[in-house]
């Protein structure tokens, strides 16, 4: 009867999660005392291809700051920088919200190291082969070793121009392989993030526009309103009065009013109107 294999336990997560914390908080410092070491290069201080001139070191990060320094600077010029955003990355692979992130992409740890190794030489060889008039501190020319190496069968093979342009196109693919960026969602959010400013800048200066003509047209109202209580102060006001009522007399009245005092009415049902009450001349 065969015997059934173990069952390996799962790991544990919450171990998992603390060495990828753990990991990534050693990445960051890595970074930072490298760029503090790369950013206060001496070239007084000693390193692996310069025994120093036996003064105190100068370098920020100490003997170890220095001889890394002086190492890096003096292999790849001023693209040992990139080692520094080597362990940026390190950081963000190990960063638990990594996943969640849309312009990057995470990638195989090897095609990631096949990549920076691609952009470091790229960076290498272009840096030497266009900016050798640069005048930084370094040890060496710039590039350093690795692109005085490279520049030359570059330069032999391609041309100025056509190594120039075979260069920066490598680097920026070499920088898209080791780093998952995506050039095209990159333009995709620049052009967005453009549009959304000139439409910005757009709308606030119609909404100053608007204003301004609102301002003018409230000043132009408030003329007119002042010119008018002006006319209305110096003339007299109108005054409106009802026009005094016309009463017309009847002809009976006219006739009646002929009558002798003592003469004799004719058979009438309608008693005299001289007995009536003049009319009113105030009516509203």
């Amino acid at each position: 009867m065969a015997s059934t294999p173990a069952k390996t336990a799962p790991p544990n997560p919450r171990l998992a999660r603390v060495l990828r914390e753990a990991g990534w908080i050693l990445f960051l410092a890595a970074g930072v005392y490298l760029a503090m070491a790369l950013a206060t290069y001496d070239k007084a201080d000693p390193g692996p291809f310069f025994s120093g001139t036996g003064a105190a070191v100068a370098n920020r990060a100490g003997a170890l700051g220095a001889w890394l320094a002086d190492g890096l600077l003096y292999v790849f010029g001023l693209s040992a920088w990139w080692w520094v955003a080597l362990a940026g990355w390190g950081v963000l692979r190990l960063y638990w919200r990594v996943e969640q992130w849309e312009i990057l992409n995470r990638r195989s740890l090897a095609v990631a190291l096949a990549g920076f190794a691609i952009l470091l030489a790229a960076s290498s060889t272009l840096e030497a082969l266009r900016l050798h008039s640069m005048k930084a501190a370094l040890p060496l020319a710039p590039g350093g070793v690795l692109g005085e190496v490279l520049a030359g069968p570059a330069l032999a093979g391609l041309g100025f121009t056509g190594a120039t342009l075979v260069l920066v196109a490598l680097v920026a693919a070499a920088f898209s392989v080791f780093s998952g960026l995506s050039w095209i969602r990159l333009s995709e959010k620049v052009g967005a993030a453009a549009e959304w400013a000139v439409a910005t800048v757009r709308g606030r200066l119609e909404a100053r526009r608007d204003r301004e003509a609102g301002l003018a047209a409230a000043q132009a109202r408030e003329e007119k309103v002042e010119e008018a209580k002006r006319i209305f102060e110096e003339h007299e006001p109108i005054r409106i009065a009802l026009p005094e009522p016309a009463i017309a007399r009847s002809e009976r009245v006219a006739k009646e009013r002929q009558v002798p005092l003592f003469a004799d009415l004719p058979d009438s049902p309608l008693p005299p109107i001289a007995l009536l009450d003049a009319a009113d001349a105030h009516v509203e």
